[in-house]
Order: C-alpha cells, then sequence, then structure tokens
C-alpha cells in the first residue's frame, strides 16, 4: 500500500493536518519579516552635508547671510562642498559675492564632507545612517544586500542537504535558534562590520526554516491538498510581508526593527511538542516504527480507525521501493535522466527570484509613501494566490505556470517605456501579480518533481538558484544608469524565456509525490494519464485507486 492511498484512509487533509499547517503557516509569516527587512532596515534616507556654521556679526560677510553661505558651499552636491577656506578668502576680500562666484565661473577647491545630516521625514535611523554607508562608502550599502543573499544561498544549500540527512523537524529547531541569534546580535552591532556577519546568518536561518517548513507542509497532506498546503504557507509569508511595512511605519528605528522581528522566534518553543516529524521522511529513512507511531495519532485525531496490517503493508512495501541504505547526495540530481529536468526547474527559479526581488525592492521608486508601496506590493499577492488555487488543479501546473511568465515578462516590459506613474504602477502590480503566480508555482513543483530521498537537497539547490537570482537582482536594477528601461526589459525578457522552458517540465497535478529517482524519471509519471494506460496499471500496482480510476 503506498502512502498516499493509506493517507486516503486516515484522511488528507483532516483535523490533526488542519492544525499542523496553520502552525506551519506561522514560520512564513516569521521567515517573510526577514527576507524583506532590508527594505527598511537598509534604507537610504536623503541627506546633505552639515557644514560649519559662520559669525555673520563679522564685517567680511556684509549682506550675506549663513543661509547663502551654506546654500553656495553644497552646491557640489552631497558628498563634496567647496572649501569653506576658499569661499571665505574670497567673500572677505570684498570683490565678491556668490552670485558673482557663480556667473565668473571662478574655481573653487573641493573638498569631501564627513558629516552628514539625514532626513527623518520619511525613515527614522537606518543602518545607511547609522554607519554612514553613502558616497565613498556607498558600495558597502549595496554589498550588504549582496551579502544577505548571499547567506540565504548557504541556507538553500545547507540546511537542504541537512534535512534530508538529519530530518525535517530538527532542522527547523536548529534554523530558530540561529535566527534569534543573528537577530539579536545584529540589532546591537556597535559597527556596520560587526553587523555584516549576523546579518549573513539571518539570511542563511531564515532561508532554512521557509525552506523545511514549506517541505514539511507539503508531505503532511494528501497529493488532492499538496496544493492548497504549499498555497497557505506561500499566502502566510505575504500577510508577514504586508505586517512588516505596518511594523517598520510604526517603529522606524532599525534596531528596534530588527528585535521587533526577531523576538517573535521564541513563541516557536512549544512547537518541539506540537509538530511531528514528517512521515514521508521517516519512510524514506526506514523508520518505520515512528512513521506507525505518528499514523496511529493522526488517524486518532481526524477519528479514523485504521487496522495494524495496513501499516505493516504500507511500511514493508516502503521498504522495498526506497533504499534506505544509500546516501543520496546532489549527484543523483544529475544523473542523465535528471540533469535537463533539475537544471529547468533552477532555472526558473533562478530567473523567478531575480524579477520577484527586483519589483519589490524597486517599490520605493513607484512615488509616494514607501510604506504604502510595500504594502500594497504584499496585498498583491493573496488574490495571486487564490487565484492559483483555484486553477491549478484544473489546469494542471505548467501552463499556468508559461502564461504568468509571459504575461508577467511583458509587463515588466511595458512599464520600462511607460513615463506615466499611474500606467506605471499598474503594469508594475500586473507584474509582481504574476511573478508571485510563476514563483508559487514553480516552488509547488519543486517540491513535486523531486523524489522524496533528494526533496530537501533538490529544493536547496532550487533555493541557492533563487538566492543568486536575489543577489543579481540589485546589480541589475543599477543598469538604469546606461538606458533607464533596461532593467525592466531584462526581467521581462528572461522571464518569458523561463517561461517557455517550463513547457518542458513533466506535469504533476495529480500525481503521487515520487519516492526514489526512479520515480521521478518514469516516463509513465510525465504522461497525462488516461484510463487503461499502463500509468493505470502502475497505480493500481501501488494501490492507489483515487488516480487510477481518473478522480485526480
Amino acid at each position: 500500500m503506498h502512502f498516499d492511498e493509506l493517507l486516503n484512509i486516515v484522511g488528507e487533509f483532516g483535523r490533526f493536518q488542519k492544525i499542523r499547517l496553520f502552525l506551519i503557516c506561522l514560520f512564513g509569516a516569521v521567515c517573510a519579516f526577514h527576507a524583506m527587512n532590508m527594505v527598511f532596515v537598509g534604507a537610504k534616507p536623503e541627506y546633505k552635508c552639515s557644514v560649519s556654521n559662520f559669525n555673520l556679526s563679522d564685517s567680511v560677510y556684509g549682506n550675506i547671510t549663513e543661509k547663502e553661505i551654506h546654500t553656495f558651499l553644497l552646491e557640489q552636491g552631497s558628498c563634496e562642498i567647496y572649501s569653506s577656506d576658499d569661499t571665505i578668502k574670497l567673500l572677505s576680500s570684498g570683490n565678491y559675492t556668490p552670485d558673482q562666484i557663480r556667473s565668473n565661473n571662478i574655481s573653487i577647491s573641493t573638498e569631501k564632507c564627513d558629516n552628514w545630516i539625514y532626513s527623518r521625514e520619511v525613515y527614522g535611523p537606518t543602518i545607511v545612517t547609522q554607519f554612514d554607508l553613502i558616497c565613498d562608502n556607498d558600495w558597502l550599502r549595496s554589498t550588504s544586500k549582496t551579502l544577505y543573499f548571499f547567506g540565504r544561498l548557504l541556507g538553500a544549500v545547507i540546511f537542504g542537504q541537512l534535512s534530508d540527512i538529519f530530518g525535517r523537524k530538527p532542522m527547523l529547531f536548529v534554523n530558530l535558534f540561529l535566527l534569534l541569534v543573528a537577530g539579536c546580535v545584529a540589532s546591537a552591532s556597535p559597527s556596520f562590520f560587526v553587523f555584516i556577519p549576523f546579518y549573513i546568518l539571518q539570511g542563511a536561518s531564515q532561508t532554512g526554516l521557509f525552506l523545511v517548513a514549506y517541505t514539511m507542509g507539503t508531505e503532511l497532506v494528501g497529493p488532492s491538498y499538496r496544493l492548497h498546503a504549499g498555497f497557505l504557507v506561500q499566502s502566510a509569508y505575504s500577510v508577514g510581508f504586508m505586517t512588516l511595512s505596518i511594523v517598520a511605519y510604526l517603529i522606524r528605528d532599525w534596531r528596534y526593527i530588527e528585535l521587533a522581528i526577531t523576538l517573535p522566534v521564541i513563541l516557536f518553543i512549544p512547537y518541539y511538542w506540537l509538530l511531528p516529524e514528517s512521515i514521508r521522511w521517516l519512510l524514506s529513512k526506514n523508520q518505520k516504527e515512528k512513521a506507525q507511531e505518528i499514523i496511529r495519532k493522526v488517524a486518532k485525531i481526524n477519528k479514523v480507525e485504521i487496522k495494524e496490517e495496513m501499516l505493516e503493508e504500507m511500511t514493508s512495501e516502503q521498504n522495498n521501493t526506497i533504499q534506505t541504505d544509500k546516501k543520496h547526495t546532489i549527484l543523483d540530481l544529475c544523473r542523465p535522466k535528471m540533469l535537463l529536468l533539475s537544471l529547468n526547474v533552477w532555472f526558473n527559479w533562478l530567473i523567478n527570484a531575480m524579477v520577484y526581488y527586483g519589483l519589490t525592492l524597486g517599490t520605493d521608486n513607484l512615488g509616494g509613501d514607501p510604506y504604502i508601496n510595500f504594502c500594497i506590493a504584499g496585498a498583491v499577492e493573496i488574490p495571486s494566490y487564490i487565484l492559483c488555487m483555484l486553477l491549478l488543479n484544473r489546469l494542471g501546473r505548467k501552463k499556468p505556470l508559461f502564461v504568468s511568465m509571459v504575461i508577467g515578462g511583458g509587463a515588466c516590459i511595458a512599464s520600462g517605456f511607460v513615463d506615466s506613474v499611474t500606467p506605471k504602477i499598474i503594469l508594475a502590480m500586473l507584474g509582481k501579480f504574476c511573478i508571485t503566480a510563476s514563483y508559487a508555482i514553480i516552488y509547488l513543483m519543486a517540491a513535486e518533481v523531486f523524489p522524496t530521498v533528494v526533496r530537501n537537497i533538490g529544493m536547496g539547490v532550487s533555493s541557492m538558484c533563487a538566492r543568486i537570482g536575489g543577489m543579481l537582482s540589485p546589480q541589475i536594477l543599477e543598469l538604469s544608469i546606461i538606458w533607464g528601461p533596461l532593467p525592466l526589459v531584462l526581467f521581462g525578457g528572461l522571464s518569458i524565456l523561463a517561461g517557455g522552458l517550463a513547457l518542458f517540465l513533466p506535469e504533476t497535478a495529480g500525481k503521487p509525490l515520487p519516492q526514489t529517482i526512479e520515480d521521478a524519471t518514469d516516463e509513465n509519471r510525465k504522461k497525462y494519464r488516461k484510463k487503461g494506460t499502463e500509468m493505470d496499471v502502475f497505480l493500481e500496482k501501488e494501490g492507489d485507486q483515487k488516480y487510477a480510476n481518473g478522480k485526480a
């Protein structure tokens, strides 16, 4: 008996799964806090150089006011000012006024500013104002975002592999502990170079936490509800997205924002007793006693009676299909039949993340209040997920993925050539809507394409590719200095390309989760099933009557 068939008996989405999935969704909200906090923690407010005051009672200044002198000194910008000594010499001679110096193009030496005044109109203190990450140090600000995504890359690779080796549940709590430590220390950092290592660790633990939580959510339920489980976790992420804008607006100070989004991690301590280990992972590791114990608990809470013979039949069949003595690695995803599939999934993750974060990080360029813009960018994701949940089981995964990426890419390209604010915002939000849908679909497809024995490895590499896309997006946004529409044209063009390649992925809607590498590369599983085909024979052999009868 296949595990998915047993779930049909004990309940694919019963009371047990609903409660645990709700608990897992809360991880998504907290992960969103830490994934997007750079928008406010690393915000760059308006600033100007702070210049010395002058004694206006001195006769050498005549009728020139202090404000006129300050304005003149700052005409070189916020990073350099006219030399105050040279300016004073010219003004004290009595031969020139600031207007005459300008009109006669008199050369005055400049000097670098070493003290700034930051506007508090929009943002409170940020790491930019705290550590003066402007002018010559501006590269440190952009580098901090790149390093944060590098941390997320490390988290995707490391914790994806470790959760397949040691289990989903232990890695949840390892990441929660690391996130708590990293967030608290980062908030108290006395310098930028103390802040950065813990900011990287924060990125790594956040990614590891969400990756494992999402995998646990999809492995918790039956095939008919994998779609709903995946999108519920993603929707919780969007709620966290919107909530972050409110938290940042109310608190303003980056240190307290860090604490406010980190300390709630303590509330997850009771999860140690509330969340079970993934049954699918236990079965893949031949830990049948623990798996049977959890299944009995599922049946009890779902108020379903289950026979011991069924448990024995399931675990014995699982032993016959999964090679528990073999250590699986990323090399298993690079086998001849798996390589093209893996590369396609990973490329789609990279492009989706690149466009998603490019549009998200660019919300402050839309005009208006950045807190409202950020909240809207998060809110638009909710209807996107709802539409996916309504359509994906009916239309499959591939076609909606293709359509959303093509439309989203077209919207990005069009917005690059629109100057009017309102149409530009509408096109940007349409692009965000579509790329949110495509990102969620490829996330779900990856969890369904990769087999249980290497699912978290595959998801880990996928997430690593997404982090590379995230690292590239700020750099692509900087290409606007070459040609204004270039970033959006690149985002849109690559989105359309990835959408086309997605048509070569196998359809996963309504199919049992593959357990082994052989399951994932079985050609029968890649074809749409028709009654009476070899797939029916295979599924009947597996005991999955629901799919064999064509009711998926």
